[in-house]
């Protein structure tokens, strides 16, 4: 329960949110905002696509270990230089740690090992489940209420999973593992989403992110070498292709898209933030159709569409019981 004090903030912080002279100066700027979250919704989309290509030249185990491992090592060094410059706790960097496990090994990693085996079209649509598991995971662990919208948004959702699930079973390249994998990822994301409101960070995002970063990568890499993953591929014979692929996962995406996040989470509103959710996989489908020749039937479209309105009108829901920003 939260005391007088912490009310207090979350009000004045709500209420900063909502009122753009308090914002950060970028945030005032409506053409950034919209390049901000239009970018959001294209690399979110785009990671599906990068998933596929990548891990049809590199094992998707060794792509996700790649990935975190190199934009670790970038940011390390400002990461260092920030940590020496802003007061911090063990524990803050401990939970740091333990938050990227969650979020980038459990929740990215299964979405490539997903996507290898799915039609990134299709495994952009399971990816989006993650607020209609944070609404769950919220009723379950915190007995947070579930409105009529959130309920109407879960059973949409859901149903809208089934029949994608039931419309492409049939095709090429949809493995029921597959789905499995790449739901696990958005129950991941939204477990670790949920745990983070009772973390103590870094302040420092930078410094935040760096340890996830780390911590995430050397999970991996001790798991690549422990299966012999790493061993398995010729890295200096790779397609171009998914060199653009890891390059984009990285930069674009890792390094660039994950601190866009975090720009518009908190100087905007966490709910715009969160749009990605039914729109990023629009944009997957599109890519996947026009990059990778996945075709579009109008069953496929249907199955998206429902459960994408079942991810709207969770988000919607939770700005009604957010209010303003």
């Amino acid at each position: 329960m939260q005391t007088r004090s912490e009310s207090s903030r979350a009000e004045l912080i709500d209420g900063q949110r909502g009122n753009p002279s308090t914002r950060n100066g970028w945030a005032q700027n409506r053409a950034l905002v919209v390049l901000a979250v239009g970018y959001q919704w294209f690399y979110n989309g785009a990671n599906f696509v990068a998933f596929k290509i990548g891990g049809d030249a590199i094992h998707p185990l060794l792509l996700a270990t790649l990935r975190f491992a190199i934009a670790a090592l970038v940011i390390l060094p400002l990461g260092l230089l920030r940590l020496r410059a802003h007061p911090f706790r063990v524990r803050e960097c401990v939970n740091a740690a333990g938050l990227g496990v969650v979020m980038l090994v459990g929740s990215q990693t299964a979405a490539i090992l997903g996507t290898h085996m799915l039609p990134a079209g299709v495994a952009s649509v399971f990816g989006s489940a993650a607020p209609l598991f944070l609404a769950l995971f919220a009723w379950i662990a915190l007995r947070e209420p579930i409105g009529w919208r959130q309920t109407c948004g879960i059973g949409l959702g859901f149903a809208g999973l089934v029949l994608m699930a039931w419309f492409t079973s049939g095709a090429g390249g949809f493995k029921p593992m597959g789905a499995a994998l790449t739901l696990l990822a958005s129950a991941f994301w939204a477990g670790g989403s949920l745990w983070a409101r009772r973390l103590r960070l870094p302040a420092d995002p930078v410094v935040a992110l760096t340890v996830q970063l780390t911590a995430a990568a050397a999970v991996l890499v001790i798991v690549a070498a422990s299966t012999g993953e790493s061993g398995l591929t010729d890295l200096t014979h790779l397609p171009t292709a998914a060199c653009w692929a890891l390059g984009f996962l990285v930069v674009g995406s890792t390094l660039v898209g994950y601190a866009v996040f975090l720009a518009v989470n908190a100087d905007v509103s966490p709910t715009i933030a969160n749009t990605f959710n039914y729109a990023s996989p629009v944009v997957a489908l599109l890519l996947s159709a026009a990059l990778l020749g996945e075709r579009l039937s109008c069953a496929k479209l249907f199955a998206a569409g429902l459960a994408l309105s079942g991810v709207a009108l969770m988000i919607r829901g939770d700005a009604k019981k957010q209010g303003p920003g």
